[in-house]
């Protein structure tokens, strides 16, 4: 029953989200205020609000948490290279399945899941685990861009332009809130009570964003490719969970929390911000819309399904 009900909290937001894309109440622009409100607005509250009242054990996960996801990285650009190799002769279709299975939803779509799901102690560790995203999808990314004979290169300067504008406000408020914390830094009330109610709209928000950009567009001249990629990510994906669970508790001490998070975060969906290097390299959109749009589909039947082997794997 927990498990039904933690779905529906995930999936209604989102489906209500599809509900107001298909009555077309908001139009594009109106749509891209609306994530750019909680990307830039209530994103930086909820993270600033969970990190500055997590304890000290919490914060121990920092560190773990962050190379898990380095780890994870490594494993998923390997696989899917070779697995693209493998699948298709063909360079565009190649580098559209390479760069829609290397880096899954797991802020986003991850931070809504691990709050349901684990409540706050989860949602800080979710946090944890995608604090790097950024810098890791930019190097992973432009990395692949070179493993993939593109002519295109980006310079440095480009690079650190990209990293400044999309991950210095919430790393930074990361380090501010931490920084609070372990000071015993006290915050004035009504400054608090301000930080909660926009941090409380957040989860919701996200979700509810998900489905105004959710697409149900499926390439079938290759099929083969979009089921593949999919399954890569949002099945086989637990495998690599599972390997990356066993380098990161073999390095440092995991809590059963943090250890539940990493396995969870294994199977979630391809990122929409897999479409960025479309723009760098050259690429068959129609099979990275289908991977995109397929995984997230099939992810609403195999994220439960792992939530329930996961609790049974650490009961």
């Amino acid at each position: 029953m927990q498990i039904i009900i933690s779905v529906l909290a995930i999936m209604l937001p989102i489906f209500l989200g599809y509900f107001f894309k298909l009555t077309k109440i908001f139009n594009r622009s109106d749509i891209n205020s609306i994530r750019k409100f909680v990307v830039k607005v209530t994103v930086p509250f909820i993270i600033f609000k969970n990190l500055y009242t997590s304890n000290m054990e919490t914060l121990s996960q920092l560190l773990p948490l962050s190379v898990s996801f380095i780890v994870m990285t490594i494993f998923f650009s390997l696989s899917a290279h070779l697995a693209s190799r493998f699948l298709t002769s063909k360079s565009k279709e190649q580098n559209a399945y390479l760069f829609s299975v290397f880096m899954g939803n797991y802020g986003y779509l991850g931070w809504g899941v691990m709050a349901y799901f684990f409540g706050q102690a989860g949602f800080t560790r979710a946090v944890f685990f995608s604090m790097l995203f950024w810098p890791v999808f930019l190097i992973f990314g432009f990395g692949l861009e070179f493993l993939s004979n593109s002519n295109a290169r980006r310079s440095k300067k480009k690079i650190l332009e990209i990293l400044l504008k999309n991950a210095s406000v919430p790393i930074g408020v990361s380090i501010l809130a931490i920084l609070l914390n372990v000071i015993g830094f006290s915050i004035n009330k009504v400054v608090w009570d301000l930080i909660v109610k926009f941090a409380a709209i957040t989860i919701p928000a996200i979700l509810f964003t998900i489905g105004l950009d959710f697409q149900l567009k499926l390439d079938f001249n290759h099929l083969k490719l979009i089921l593949v990629g999919s399954a890569h990510r949002v099945v086989f994906g637990f495998l690599i969970g599972l390997l990356t669970l066993l380098i990161s508790g073999f390095i440092f001490k995991l809590d059963p929390i943090s250890g539940q998070v990493i396995l969870m975060q294994s199977i979630m969906p391809t990122a929409v911000l897999s479409t960025f290097f479309a723009t760098y390299v050259n690429l068959d959109e129609k099979i990275q819309s289908g991977i995109i749009t397929f995984s997230n589909l099939l992810s609403l039947l195999t994220i439960p399904a792992a939530f329930y082997l996961v609790k049974t794997f650490f009961s």
